[in-house]
């Protein structure tokens, strides 16, 4: 690739082919902290969201720290509501802590975030440059879709691969 442009459209078209979503973009985060969709791939009859800028309040702190910690998070069905976790506190008494797990729910307003733009699955793949995140690797999918360990391992590699690259 001779720009980081080129080489957001190139990652996203392979990462398209590697995980089967019908849509993945490259979401970039600006210094103000909002986001714009800076390279996508879609399936055909699908609505482009190339160019779209988005506020910094899209994607919370909180969500953003998370991803420094945990690169890859799959929402493989955003019908399924979860389930309960008991006892909810850990033998010491202390809250459980689930940011690293690959199970973990999400908050009920993201589903429907998701749903609301025609989501039935959602994959995020962090890109950090330099200790930060840059942006993400964002997947949707019209229908439910479940990811085997290799394939997600295989995503989580391609984002640490493609930030190595947006450094150099």
């Amino acid at each position: 690739a001779d720009s980081v442009e080129q080489l957001c459209h190139l990652a996203a078209r392979q990462l398209r082919g590697l995980v089967g979503f019908d849509r993945v973009m490259v979401y970039r985060f600006d210094d103000d902290g909002c986001g714009s969709v800076v390279a996508e791939t879609l399936a055909p009859g699908m609505e482009p969201f190339l160019g779209l800028r988005y506020p910094a309040s899209d994607i919370p702190q909180q969500a953003r720290a998370l991803y420094l910690r945990n690169l890859v998070r799959l929402i493989a069905d955003v019908g399924d509501d979860g389930a309960a976790i008991t006892p909810t506190v850990s033998p010491e008494g202390a809250p459980l802590d689930l940011s690293l797990s690959a199970v973990r729910a999400v908050s009920p307003i993201h589903r429907e975030y998701l749903r609301n733009m025609g989501g039935g699955a959602s994959m995020s793949v962090a890109i950090v440059k330099r200790g930060k995140l840059w942006g993400l690797f964002a997947c949707h999918h019209p229908a439910p879709r479940h990811l085997g360990y290799g394939i997600r391992t295989a995503a989580e590699l391609f984002g640490q691969l493609f930030s190595f690259l947006l450094e150099q």
